[in-house]
């Protein structure tokens, strides 16, 4: 707990400190926003490549899944080769969310400190101090387009009004995108099904949204926003273009089977294509035969012998 409360107090400083640049609390938590991402955007572009890097290599683990789906020591021992080759973290994708996560709920924690007055009271010693000026204190009590940052939409005193559910709707809409990109156009039944799973957290982060203080909501929108940006820099639209037909594909190359081959160190040269043979071609010499024995124009004309007729004067 003193961790945490030394972590919310950094947070509260922070949010200050942006916020008397600024003039405004609101601009104060999007400075806020954008320099934590930069500060934690060389792990997450590591995260988006690596997640990129799983999605193109799925057709070799299918592959390796074949062969040796009865051998699970085997199996595992070519897929962490695989992994190496590739240099895939298989649990990098959860990292820049596992840094966010606490970010979040500590911006939370500190916004309803400073913007709530009956909260004031658990302020971190250097973010009460900070607040003794004047100017700061005018600037945390100035509206953001007519909503106080410090309440939520639906809270203690009930639905604070319909301005208020604009941010948890933009952040519902911005995880749906990033999620939506983060995932190919071209899916297996098995990963489209796992991703269809998976769209039920925006909505799970939606509801936390409506109960939690506007200023905390406005974070989470930015840092979506940024979000998205970088994921359409590292992976182009995605799968949103399934759903939004007037956005263009990705133009990437979509992994063959002949890269499993490769990479599970098959050393076969390319062979030309054996032409395929159906059910007729077999059955076509059996059918001409019969045909030319049906057809008396298709047998021989053999001489015949001209026998003198013995009846025939001569």
């Amino acid at each position: 707990m003193n961790i945490w409360s030394a972590f919310v107090g950094l947070l509260e400083q922070l949010l200050l400190f942006f916020s008397s640049l600024t003039g405004n609390m609101a601009l104060g938590i999007v400075l806020f926003t954008i320099a934590a991402r930069l500060f934690i955007l060389p792990l997450t572009l590591s995260s988006l490549r690596s997640s990129r890097r799983m999605q193109e290599v799925q057709p070799i683990l299918k592959e390796i899944q074949r062969k040796y789906g009865k051998d699970p020591q085997r199996l595992q021992e070519e897929t962490l080769r695989v992994y190496r080759e590739h240099k895939i973290n298989p649990v990098g994708g959860c990292l820049p969310l596992l840094l966010q996560l606490p970010i979040f709920f500590g911006v939370y924690q500190a916004v309803y400190h400073l913007m709530v007055p009956e909260q004031r009271v658990n302020l971190s010693a250097a973010a009460a101090e900070m607040l003794k000026d004047e100017r700061l204190a005018q600037i945390l009590a100035a509206p953001f387009f007519g909503m106080d940052l410090g309440v939520p939409a639906f809270g203690p005193n009930g639905f604070a009004g319909f301005a208020y559910l604009i941010l948890p709707v933009l952040s519902i809409v911005l995880q749906l995108m990033q999620q939506l990109m983060a995932t190919p156009r071209v899916q297996d039944p098995q990963q489209k099904a796992f991703t269809q799973a998976m769209l039920i957290m925006p909505f799970v982060f939606g509801y936390i949204a409506f109960t939690f203080p506007t200023g905390a909501v406005l974070y989470w929108v930015v840092s979506s926003v940024v979000g998205v940006v970088q994921q359409y820099f590292t992976s182009g639209w995605g799968s949103l273009a399934n759903y939004l037909r007037f956005l263009p594909p990705d133009n990437r190359p979509t992994p063959t089977l002949a890269l499993a081959s490769a990479s599970t160190g098959s050393t076969s040269e390319s062979q030309p294509e054996t032409p395929k043979i159906d059910f007729w071609s077999v059955m076509r010499p059996l059918t001409e035969a019969a045909v030319e024995e049906s057809d008396p124009t298709h047998t021989e004309q053999r001489p015949s012998r001209q026998h003198p007729n013995p009846r025939r004067r001569r």
